[in-house]
Formats: structure tokens, C-alpha cells, sequence
């Protein structure tokens, strides 16, 4: 049973805000509320204002902006999903919506709720740090940027203040010669929580032979989604190969510090994780378009 609490339905960001500057840290803004109001029922976080931002149009967008792809706060997954922008050049975020629950829930889930809810195993985070996106937020101080990076700071915890609201997710556009992957261990094929979540992002020479640039984030592997730093300094500039991809998939797992929990073990964990990044590795290069 959820606990009792005070149903906010806002009309505007500003009212929001204002909600949230007067019921500092008993306020928490509502999007799907797919993840949130399953917290509540079990007793993970409690609130007593929810702010329901549902109603507010002018945030439910997807679109190319100064060389940025941006996603509105109100942008759902099944948008995302259908999206022929984030089919093309966004592959790993494509990968990972894909993935997440039903359609039902597609429909309704947004992709910034995935994020703010900051559970290791959100599908949406791991693409989002190789992709480097960088989070606009808002406050009664005024707008600041977040990247992706800092935004974790623990299970459940993100960097956003008790006043502030998310307004928007702006990813570069990805350059020539670059493609990225998001492969997801699950037991089940959909519905399912990953076990191991890994995306990747890869820039290559014009002949495709020599990695320039390459980032590896993974999602349940430690208490935050984090970005495995020392593989791709073992691939950024070499020649495409499968020793080097295969010392970076070791070096991933190295990184990782995942945990035994009763879906799996952090020994299983660890060794997926280097299958995971070979075959994502793989399947951003088979991505790489010059055009």
C-alpha cells in the first residue's frame, strides 16, 4: 500500500519549482511514476508531496538543437523508440529503449525518470554516459548543466538539489565515423531487470581501422552506472583488433565492482561483463557510417 501524500497536478516547470522550493526534501517530481511509486509502495523513499509535471506540453519534446540531440523531460521511452533520430545516430539509447518493460509501460515511463531514479540497473544510464550527455536543470536560482558523469552519486542518490527539476537530456550529436551499442543480460528477453547492462561508443578513422575515440559505461556492475576509464584508454588510437578489444573487456571487468544479490552472483557478474563489452564492442563498429 502506498503511504499517504499530497497530489500536486502542475501546469507549468515554474509552478513546479516553486512546489518543490516550499516543501524542500518532503517533495519529489512525478513523470511515469512506473519506478517512483513502486518505491514508495515498498517503502524505499518516502515523500509527502508528489508533483505530477504530466500535464506540461511544452517539455514533452525530441529534436535537434545547435548540434545537440535533446529529449524533453516529459520525452517518453516509446518516443525515444520510435524516433527515426535516435534509430540513426543514437544506437545504444535506441538499444536500451527498446528494452525497457512493456510497451505499456513505454508509453508512459520517461527517460529522465529512468535517470533520476538512480538505481544501478536504469537501461537509459549506461547509454547516456558513453554518449556524454550533459542534463539542463532548473532551480529558483536559475538553470545549470549537469553532466551525466556527476549526476550518480549513490543508490538512489543523483546530484539534483531538493529545488531542483530536470527540464531536459542533450546529447552530441555523434560525428563521421562513429557508432555506438547498448547490450543488456537479462533472464528474460523483456520485462526483465538487467543483470549487466553495457554500452558503447566508438569513433574510428575514415578507413575504419584505428579506434580515435572510445567510451565504455556499465550499469549494474556498481552501486552507481559508471564509465570503465582504463579500458578505453587501452583502445582510444590503436588499431582495431580483437586482442586489443579483448584486453579491454578484461580491464572493464576489472573496474567493475558488482555485487551478489539473488538474481546473480558478482563472479558472473564480472564475467559477463567481458563478454558484454566484446560483443558491444563489435556491434558499434558494425554501426561506424561515413555519411
Amino acid at each position: 500500500m502506498l503511504p499517504p501524500f499530497h497530489y500536486h497536478r502542475v501546469e507549468s516547470v515554474g509552478e513546479a519549482v516553486e512546489i518543490l522550493a516550499a516543501h524542500r526534501g518532503e517533495a519529489k517530481i512525478l513523470a511515469g511514476g512506473t519506478e517512483l511509486l513502486l518505491q514508495m509502495q515498498r517503502g524505499q523513499v518516502s515523500f509527502r508531496h508528489l508533483i505530477s509535471m504530466r500535464r506540461i506540453g511544452a517539455i514533452k519534446y525530441l529534436s535537434l538543437q545547435d548540434g545537440y540531440i535533446v529529449l524533453g523531460a516529459n520525452t517518453t521511452h516509446r518516443q525515444a523508440e520510435l524516433s527515426p533520430l535516435v534509430q540513426k545516430e543514437l544506437g545504444a539509447l535506441h538499444d536500451a529503449v527498446c528494452r525497457v518493460g512493456s510497451v505499456q509501460v513505454r508509453n508512459v515511463a520517461t527517460v529522465a525518470g529512468n535517470l533520476c531514479t538512480a538505481v544501478p540497473s536504469a537501461d537509459s544510464a549506461a547509454p547516456l554516459l558513453a554518449l556524454s550527455a550533459v542534463l539542463r536543470v532548473l532551480s529558483p536560482q536559475g538553470e545549470r548543466m549537469i553532466p551525466l558523469a556527476d549526476f550518480f552519486q549513490g543508490v538512489r542518490a543523483t546530484a539534483l538539489q531538493a529545488d531542483e527539476v530536470l527540464l531536459e537530456i542533450r546529447i552530441p550529436r555523434p560525428p563521421l565515423y562513429s557508432g555506438s551499442a547498448y547490450l543488456k543480460l537479462a533472464r528474460r528477453r523483456a520485462m526483465d531487470l538487467a543483470l549487466i547492462g553495457v554500452a558503447i561508443y566508438v569513433r574510428c578513422s575514415p578507413d575504419k581501422m584505428r579506434f580515435e575515440e572510445v567510451r565504455i559505461a556499465l550499469s549494474t556492475a556498481a552501486p552507481t552506472p559508471i564509465r570503465a576509464y582504463g579500458a578505453e584508454k587501452l583502445l582510444s588510437g590503436v588499431p582495431v583488433s580483437d586482442r586489443a578489444m579483448k584486453q579491454a573487456s578484461e580491464e572493464a571487468a576489472k573496474e567493475a565492482s558488482p555485487r551478489t544479490s539473488l538474481r546473480s552472483t558478482a563472479e558472473y557478474r564480472r564475467e559477463m561483463i567481458k563478454v558484454l563489452v566484446g560483443r558491444s564492442l563489435r556491434q558499434a563498429l558494425s554501426r561506424v557510417e561515413g555519411a
